[in-house]
């Protein structure tokens, strides 16, 4: 089993930038590539955003599927506010991955009206 603590990788206790979760991803993948079940730990952190969330959790479903990433990964230290993040990214990344299209052409109407 592998855990990966947050704390221990961010500055000041806080995932804010994608760029910041970018290394982070990779060790995640490569320990996923192996089969091993792997926690996320955030104990201690004092703020995480959607940027970062995206890059490091959302990201995950390009190449793997809700039920794979069901057994292979898990959270720990997770504050309500962080629990709600993480939820919100899942949502958005399973739609986004399951069908770009569609997601870009919903996001598009949303922001700019429908072209109906």
């Amino acid at each position: 089993m592998n855990i990966i603590r947050l704390s221990d990788k961010v500055t000041l206790n806080q995932g804010v930038s994608s760029d910041e979760a970018q290394p982070i991803l990779t060790e995640l993948q490569q320990a996923l590539k192996t089969g091993d079940a792997t926690i996320i730990d955030f104990t201690g952190m004092d703020l995480v955003t959607t940027a970062f969330l995206n890059v490091l959790i959302g990201s995950l479903y390009n190449d793997y599927s809700s039920d794979q990433l069901n057994g292979l990964l898990s959270f720990e230290g997770l504050t309500p506010a962080i629990k709600v993040r993480i939820k919100m990214v899942v949502e958005n990344a399973k739609s986004f991955y399951s069908d770009r299209e569609k997601f870009n052409s919903d996001v598009n109407d949303a922001i700019y009206g429908s072209k109906n």
